[in-house]
C-alpha cells in the first residue's frame, strides 16, 4: 500500500477554549489553494457554528448529539465511508475533536481498521493547550492529560495572556508529560504549519527518528500530575506472537493508566524494524525500515501514563526476549 495514494488526516484536539478552531483557520489558510474537508465533532445537541471555519474548505461535516470519540465508532466510520467516496473533491481531511474528548478512539480507528487504512493515512495528532489555563485543566480533567499524551505535536497557545517568565514553565510541563512530542509556543492560533507537518503518527521513519534519542525518564510521581514516562530498551529480538498476549493484558488491565506506547522492536529472522504502538484498547504492529547490515538492532518502546511501574512492564516484555545463537 502506497502512502502517497492515501489521503492525509490531521486530528486537532485540545481542551475547552484552547484555540482549536482559530488554529484550524490558520492551518487552512496555509494550505490554500489546497482543498480540505473538515469533520467537526461536538458533544451536545447544538452543532458547531460552521461560520467559525473560513472559506477554502471543501466541506464541513458537523457531528452532533453524541460524541464520536467517546462512543468510538459508528458515527465516525459512517462519515469516513462517505468521505472516501468523494476523495477526488479534497486533498486533506481534518478532524477537530470536542474539547472534552479523549481522542484515542479516533486514533484507534485510523490505526486498526483496514478499511480506513486503505484510504486514509493518519498524518498527526495536534494538541492545542491554553498557556493560561493548562495547569488548572490538568488538575481537574483526566482528558486534558490524555490529549497531551497522545499528541505528536503540542501547541502552547495564548502565550500573549501570560507573563513571558511563565512560558518556559508551561513548556517544561508539557514536555514532562509527553517528552517525545514536538512543542511549539504561539499566540492567537498562529504556529509554523510547515514545521508541524514534518511530524507523523504512523510513518515508520518519523517514529524511528523521534524515538532514536535518549530521554530522561520521569517515574514515581516526579511531577504534580503523577505522569510516568519511561523507555524500555531491548538488545535482543522479541517474540511478537507470544508478546501479543501480554499486549492484550496491558490494554485491558492498565487501560486507565497507559495513555500511549510507541516505538520500534526487532523480531527474529525478520529484515525490517517493527513499529509498535498502542491506541486505546489495542496494540498495532506495522512494518518499519529495514535493518542495515552491521547495524545495532536495538529496540525502544516509550511508555506514557499515570503512575506506571516500570519494573512491571520491564518484566512483562523481558519474558519474550529471544536469544539468537546465530
Amino acid at each position: 500500500m502506497n502512502s502517497l495514494d492515501r489521503t492525509p488526516v490531521h486530528i486537532i484536539t485540545g481542551f475547552l477554549g484552547a484555540g482549536k478552531t482559530t488554529f484550524l483557520n490558520h492551518f487552512i489558510k496555509e494550505h490554500l489553494p489546497g482543498r480540505i474537508m473538515v469533520i467537526e465533532n461536538e458533544c451536545g445537541d447544538t452543532n458547531i457554528d460552521g461560520g467559525l471555519v473560513i472559506n477554502g474548505v471543501e466541506e464541513v461535516i458537523e457531528l452532533s448529539a453524541g460524541c464520536l470519540c467517546c462512543s468510538l465508532a459508528d458515527g465516525l466510520l459512517d462519515v469516513l465511508e462517505e468521505a472516501a467516496k468523494r476523495r477526488d473533491q479534497y486533498d486533506r481531511l481534518v478532524i477537530e475533536t470536542t474539547g472534552i474528548a479523549d481522542p484515542s478512539s479516533i486514533l484507534q480507528v485510523f490505526l486498526e481498521d483496514p478499511r480506513v487504512e486503505q484510504v486514509f493515512e493518519l498524518a498527526q495528532v495536534i494538541c492545542l493547550a491554553d498557556a493560561r489555563l493548562l495547569e488548572e485543566w490538568l488538575e481537574e480533567a483526566e482528558e486534558a492529560l490524555r490529549q497531551l499524551a497522545l499528541a505528536d505535536v503540542i501547541l502552547v497557545n495564548k502565550t500573549d495572556t501570560v507573563s513571558p517568565v511563565y512560558i518556559p514553565k508551561i513548556k517544561s510541563l508539557v514536555e514532562n508529560i509527553n517528552p517525545h512530542a514536538s512543542v511549539f509556543t504561539g499566540a492567537q492560533g498562529i504556529f509554523p504549519v510547515a514545521e508541524i507537518m514534518k511530524t507523523s503518527t504512523t510513518r515508520p521513519r518519523s517514529i524511528e527518528n523521534a524515538y532514536s534519542h535518549d530521554h530522561h525518564d520521569h517515574e514515581h510521581g516526579t511531577n504534580s500530575h503523577r505522569i510516568t514516562t519511561f523507555t524500555l530498551t531491548f538488545q535482543h529480538p522479541l517474540d511478537l506472537d507470544h508478546l501479543s498476549l501480554d499486549l492484550n493484558r496491558i490494554v485491558k488491565l492498565y487501560r486507565h493508566q497507559v495513555y500511549r506506547v510507541k516505538g520500534i522492536i526487532e523480531i527474529p529472522r525478520y529484515p525490517n524494524r517493527v513499529v509498535l504502538q498502542s491506541a486505546r484498547s489495542a496494540f498495532i504492529a506495522t512494518d518499519g525500515a529495514p535493518w542495515q547490515e552491521g547495524e545495532i538492532r536495538e529496540g525502544k518502546l516509550v511508555f506514557i501514563g499515570r503512575e506506571l511501574k516500570r519494573k512491571v512492564f520491564e518484566k512483562m516484555f523481558n519474558r519474550h526476549i529471544v536469544e539468537m545463537n546465530e
